[in-house]
């Protein structure tokens, strides 16, 4: 939303210099005397880009300010690429130079909602009809032999029903056919893993040549391999997403979009914060400690240094908290339902590691164990395979083990049927295929040692192809 303070005059040079969340509305002196009021920021690398809204002539635009020519050039490129080949993309408007950086101005894309805001906004099928049209734009993008390097969905923006593609420096030539294939993987593989059928029925709105679906389906095992390998590393620095900073005595990253006035105060002094919460776990290795409020909640896990040959052990290694923080976010990205996670903090001393502190929203709800003693006369229900059956499928599709799966590391949230995957300190990443076969039957074995009797044999039944490496059967809503 655009801000209603009063605009302030400022320099290229104050932009240069300015940090992230520090920028209101602004004049900024263009040739000519003109004047450039930004009104609303949409994003900002400092030093690099700022990217925001402006009134300018009888409408809006989109500004992009470069700080480096090579970087304006690449946008202005590509830009022009697209439309030269009668791509679907926002026009560009003329704007007066700035001394000391670049800009780049196109249309403002009314109503414009990006592909990720489509899918969550509209029913099932109005969703397919959106990634269909994507991926027919995605198509003709690749039949003029050029590729956009970042196909994320938010590079893709709806304004009057259809899809535009932005981001101009991610557009290159490709006049070859693997590349025009790995980049279609590379967009499928945004998608969850449990959308890959989905997609699969889609992929006619592509149109020709028609990609071949085993060679398909390989690429986008690879792509979406490469991509959390990739999101594990940016969820550790400052980025659109995230917030890092780093000093002698500490290492904090959190998100951007966390609102919570609370979340300060507990990374400034994180042990003020656990000393007025109420007890969850009190552990040699971990502590757990809710804290309440009018509004949400938030638990704060501390990593616990037992004595000094444990610290001495810890010192040069990643911390668990560290490992349950991009652990965290690769489930994000693979769509399976966890507590969401805010923050990381590592307490230090220059390249040593000390106390560390993971901070979570915090979900209620009822280990998968206790639930079923209470509502599990009837038998499991067909929500609970199907929500057990798609964790371990997304978890096989990216090579995830857990390495804990006992039944108190499934909740079942309080608030309807959703199955929360938690506890994810021992969760690996594997690159090796055999080396993740053996996990996942380790992770089968230990899920079913939780049960016995007639639920011990449902779930073996339910889980058995698993075992095997086929596909199991998912329930039907």
């Amino acid at each position: 939303m655009s801000s209603s303070v009063a605009p302030a005059n400022i320099t290229i040079d104050a932009l240069r210099a300015a940090k992230v969340g520090a920028l209101g509305p602004f004049r900024l002196a263009l040739e000519r005397g003109e004047l450039l009021v930004g009104d609303e920021i949409y994003r900002h690398l400092p030093g690099r880009r700022l990217v925001f809204g402006a009134a300018w002539g009888d409408g809006r635009v989109l500004v992009k300010l470069f700080f480096r020519a090579r970087d304006h050039a690449r946008e202005g490129a590509g830009l022009a690429r697209l439309h030269a080949a009668g791509i679907r993309a926002p026009a560009l408007r003329a704007l007066p130079r700035v001394p000391g950086a670049w800009l780049l101005a196109t249309e403002f894309l009314p109503g414009a909602q990006s592909l990720t805001e489509r899918i969550r906004s509209r029913t099932a099928p109005e969703a397919d009809t959106d990634i269909a049209a994507t991926l027919a734009l995605l198509g003709a993008l690749h039949r003029a032999c050029l590729i956009q390097a970042d196909p994320h969905r938010d590079n893709f923006l709806f304004s009057g029903g259809a899809p535009h593609v932005i981001d101009g420096a991610g557009i290159h030539p490709a006049p070859n056919e693997n590349a025009r294939r790995a980049n279609l993987a590379l967009f499928l593989a945004q998608f969850e893993p449990t959308w890959d059928h989905r997609l699969l029925a889609l992929l006619p709105a592509y149109g020709t040549p028609p990609p071949d679906p085993a060679a398909l389906a390989r690429e986008v095992l690879r792509a979406r391999r490469r991509r959390l390998r990739d999101y594990r590393a940016k969820c550790l620095r400052t980025c659109g997403e995230f917030l890092a900073e780093r000093s002698w005595n500490r290492f904090i990253v959190r998100r951007r979009d966390c609102a919570d006035p609370r979340l300060a105060e507990l990374l400034a002094a994180p042990e003020t914060g656990i000393a007025t919460g109420h007890w969850l776990k009190d552990g040699n290795t971990a502590s757990v400690v809710r804290l309440s409020d009018a509004g949400s909640d938030l638990v704060v896990k501390r990593y616990n240094i037992k004595h000094w040959r444990h610290g001495l052990g810890r010192a040069l290694r990643r911390s668990r908290a560290w490992v349950a923080w991009q652990n965290a976010n690769l489930l994000a990205l693979l769509g399976i339902p966890a507590p969401p996670t805010l923050a990381l903090l590592e307490r230090r001393f220059g390249p040593l590691r000390r106390t560390a502190y993971l901070i979570s929203a915090y979900s209620p709800g009822v280990p998968l164990q206790d639930w079923l003693r209470q509502h599990g006369k009837a038998g499991v229900p067909d929500w609970l395979d199907r929500a057990l059956l798609d964790i371990f499928a997304a978890l096989a599709a990216a090579r995830i083990s857990h390495g804990d799966l006992k039944a108190s590391n499934f909740l079942v949230e309080a608030t309807g049927q959703r199955l929360l995957l938690i506890d994810l300190d021992a969760m690996r990443l594997h690159r090796c295929g055999w080396r993740f076969r053996r996990a996942r039957r380790r992770d089968l074995a230990r899920f079913l040692a939780n049960w016995d009797g007639a639920i011990r044999r449902h779930f073996e039944n339910l889980l058995a192809p698993l075992r095997t490496g086929t596909q199991p059967a998912r329930p039907e809503h």
